[in-house]
């Protein structure tokens, strides 16, 4: 992949990194809109609420059996690869492998064997076991996936990457819509098995043509370079579960506070046009941004200045984004749903804020695993996996769904305070004045757009709506010009 060379914490440097990223991810997104528009049409909102169970249950089991491989191989891959190695690295490459087999293995037994108890937990009766248990081929492909994954990452192959990913959305599109269109309901867990296969495969084989497929022998050096691989990823693997865990808890609440599984697929679509499609601002984060930050961290100034333009842009980025989406969302639901999706409408606006919150704290959520403390990035994990879930289901006790957008916003606002806060303590982190002020303008401008959204006269929410998106654009495109 060729970038011409920039310094490397430019704005130039950043927006060119994001774009570049952006664009593939936006043809994966593209292929999950087709996805998502299918499942609606095809299965409902129930199918999609059961789908989404069946998934956030399987990302749990996997992230607790997992062993934190998908992060601890990278960072050890990536310094092998970048001093030049090669042979050390292909040989950490088959360890790897190795033990990411071993994991997947563990996670498909795990699964089978919780299967009763999470039946009980998610239905109330341990009698659907045997559904539960369909999900082990999903954990262990899952797994599988992710190892291969890591090797790309650690290898620096990231247009072999992006390339894999829009592959693997393409076939898991093939996979799930005639399954779907078929069977109904009950394609659904076949459908979740053959995207989680035809994601592996697509992923093997890129990394395949990185680095042949072999694996280690069990031997001396094996089982210490495993060990000293689970020891480093065992507090990512701890805020792995709490993230998972924190996204079933939002489920299973839910669900136990008068909802149906209706209402999971409602919030189920409401987070992935919330989350998902903004996130293409947030594509290059793991590829360009991370790497750059860690080389900062011997220096306070620097790691501010890294820490503040990227923060800048994101914001700058998301903001226009956002009043955009809101202010077309009505028909945007109804094309990439069904008009029975409706309902989520009020719940997306409300959530939108979180994107925003995300935008300022994203960077600096960064710098514990920069600095090598993941202890440190566990507990504040920990921290907002606790007062996520309970933030969602208190909304929507009391607003229904567009109380559970809010909720979902103030947990965001919540773990940017808690991030600034220790960080600025833990870190030396500071955020120039004028990157707040940038903040705060955008801010402002998305609070007044989205409570538009609200307005009983269709006049007023147009003019308003567009009003803001134009100054934020006008913003942002001004500032970049003069930042070349």
């Amino acid at each position: 992949m060729s970038i011409p060379s920039r310094p490397a914490g430019s704005y130039r440097h950043i927006l060119r990194y994001t774009g570049l990223f952006g664009s593939v991810q936006a043809l994966s997104v593209v292929l999950s809109v087709v996805r998502n528009k299918l499942t609606a049409l095809f299965v409902g909102t129930v199918g999609m609420g059961l789908a989404d169970l069946y998934m956030r249950t399987a990302d749990l089991v996997g992230q607790a059996t997992s062993f934190g491989l998908s992060f601890s191989a990278v960072r050890r891959l990536a310094a092998l690869a970048g001093t030049g190695h090669h042979r050390a690295a292909a040989l950490h490459v088959s360890v790897v492998r190795t033990w990411t087999l071993i994991a997947a293995v563990l996670g498909a037994v795990v699964a089978l064997l919780a299967s009763p108890l999470i039946a009980t937990m998610a239905m109330g009766t341990a009698a659907a076991w045997d559904t539960f248990a369909q999900l082990a081929p999903i954990v262990a492909f899952a797994t599988l996936a992710g190892g291969e994954m890591a090797i790309l990452k650690g290898l620096r192959r990231l247009r072999a990457l992006a390339l894999a990913s829009v592959a693997s959305a393409l076939l898991t599109l093939l996979c799930t819509a005639p399954l779907y269109a078929l069977c109904g309901l009950d394609g659904i867990l076949p459908a979740l098995n053959l995207s989680a296969l035809a994601t592996y495969v697509a992923m093997r084989y890129a990394a395949t043509r990185a680095m042949p497929w072999r694996l280690a022998s069990l031997s001396g050096n094996c089982l210490r370079a495993g060990r000293a691989m689970m020891g480093l990823g065992l507090a990512y693997v701890g805020a792995g579960i709490m993230g998972a865990g924190g996204e079933l808890a939002v489920r299973l609440g839910l669900l136990h506070t008068g909802g149906t599984q209706a209402t999971l697929g409602l919030y189920a679509a409401g987070y992935t046009l919330t989350v998902a499609y903004a996130r293409l601002v947030f594509t290059a984060m793991d590829a360009d941004y991370f790497a750059r930050l860690s080389a900062a961290m011997s220096q306070r100034g620097t790691m501010n200045t890294t820490v503040n333009r990227q923060t800048d842009v994101l914001v700058l980025l998301i903001v226009p984004f956002l009043l955009a989406f809101a202010l077309v969302l009505p028909w945007t639901v109804r094309l990439l749903y069904t008009d029975g999706f409706d309902a989520v409408v009020p719940m997306v606006v409300c959530a939108s804020g979180y994107m925003y919150f995300k935008a300022l704290f994203s960077p600096a959520a960064y710098l514990p695993l920069a600095a090598g403390h993941a202890w440190t990035y566990m507990w504040m994990e920990l921290a907002y996996d606790l007062f996520f879930p309970t933030a969602v289901i208190a909304g929507y006790i009391l607003g229904g769904l567009g109380g559970a957008g809010l909720g979902l916003t103030l947990a965001g606002a919540f773990n940017y305070l808690l991030v600034r806060l220790v960080y600025r303590r833990r870190y030396g982190l500071r955020t120039s004045r004028a990157v707040a002020s940038r903040s705060v303008w955008m801010g402002l401008l998305l609070a007044a757009g989205l409570a538009s959204a609200f307005a009983p006269w269709s006049a007023l929410r147009w003019g308003v709506g567009a009003a803001t998106l134009l100054v934020s654009a006008a913003m942002a495109l001004a500032f970049f010009r003069r930042t070349r």
